[in-house]
């Protein structure tokens, strides 16, 4: 039997692809990552094109051919039309971890976040109850909305004023009215979508790295560990470097972050508060090359504060950089961040590399 590729797109992010195939029995949704070897290929039953079986053709599905979905699962056993390219869209998650197959607008599949990571197949409009091809839907309605603001959150990169042209001058206005006028401003984005930078502020105080723009994407898997994701899935990185630290630190450091920004929608993972990564930045520097690592602390108190613009109502993190040694890390790990900033030395401005000698 003859297996067509019907529909096809990549993710926003181009770490994903979305395919839609079918033979003359039965049409399909297959997610696979094109950057992520860990992730499995995902597939999610889309409608039979005939008469559906009695029973699931295990026997085919070993010989790798797509089984239809049984009649007890199908709301049309009889079976539907063939699908047609010029009637179907895809529509991606905004944190680009989750897709939805629509026919006429109409939503047919969902393949949505917690389904790329896990064994979850999707869902599908026309199917009934549970079964291993998909899960029908018993109301949709947050599906529904899912999609709608998914649908208006790609339709304002396409208007006249996207958000990073909103963003862009409200970022740069906050850090300026706390820190003052910044030094040098560089791209992070390689030239590709989307936009972000990060501005150096030279100070008596100290240097201070921040970027702008990382937070117009909200940040994937959080829904999957917190019950208000809106408090976590935006988020910007900063840094402060005492006065006299090695002039060739800093821009290795920025180099870092910049590299660092695209981590979440990289690996399906997320960054916040109490986080650690590991940091290669102080490598070559003999005062701070100790410190192998970062443990990322949202807004602590010594730092300046920040007002910050609120994307879709989401507030977002501003995660400080401090640099952390191997054993310190094993500490953050085992018994938690909170542990490890309660043994660092008392009175140290938590937020500034160069001041504070490691704990352990």
């Amino acid at each position: 039997m003859e297996t067509v590729i019907v529909f096809e797109a990549s993710s926003p992010h181009g770490n994903l692809e979305a395919i839609v195939e079918q033979d003359e029995r039965v049409a399909y949704l297959y997610v696979s990552a094109t950057e992520n070897d860990r992730l499995p290929v995902k597939s999610c039953w889309v409608r039979n094109l005939g008469h559906a079986p009695e029973e699931l053709d295990r026997s085919g599905m070993n010989d790798g051919i797509p089984p239809m979905l049984p009649r007890r699962n199908c709301r049309d056993p009889q079976g539907a039309s063939p699908l047609e390219t010029s009637q179907l869209e895809i529509v991606w998650f905004p944190e680009g971890d989750g897709v939805a197959l629509l026919e006429k607008g109409e939503m047919l599949a969902v393949i949505p976040p917690w389904g790329i990571v896990g064994d979850f197949p999707g869902y599908a409009r026309d199917a009934l109850g549970e079964s291993k091809l998909c899960w029908g839907l018993q109301d949709d309605t947050l599906m529904r909305k899912r999609i709608s603001e998914a649908i208006d959150y790609w339709e304002q990169w396409d208007a006249e004023e996207s958000p990073w042209a909103k963003c862009q001058n409200a970022f740069l206005n906050e850090y300026e009215r706390v820190l003052g006028p910044h030094s040098r401003y560089f791209g992070i984005d390689g030239g590709r979508w989307p936009a972000k930078a990060l501005i150096q502020t030279d100070l008596e105080d100290g240097t201070y790295l921040s970027t702008l723009g990382i937070s117009l994407r909200p940040q994937p898997q959080i829904e999957m560990y917190c019950e208000t994701p809106s408090e976590f899935r935006r988020f910007e990185f900063a840094a402060c470097f005492a006065p006299g630290t090695n002039p060739e630190t800093i821009p290795r450091m920025a180099a870092y972050l910049s590299g660092q920004s695209s981590l979440p929608w990289q690996r399906f993972t997320f960054l916040g508060n109490g986080h650690t990564i590991p940091c290669d930045a102080f490598a070559g520097d003999s005062d701070l090359c100790r410190f192998t690592s970062v443990l990322l602390v949202d807004q602590p108190e010594s730092a300046p504060q920040f007002s910050f613009p609120t994307p879709g109502g989401d507030r977002i993190s501003l995660l400080w950089v401090v640099p952390i040694t191997e054993a310190e890390r094993e500490i953050a790990v085992s018994k938690g961040s909170k542990e490890l900033i309660a043994s660092f030395p008392a009175n140290w401005p938590l937020h500034v590399i160069g001041l504070r000698p490691a704990s352990t």
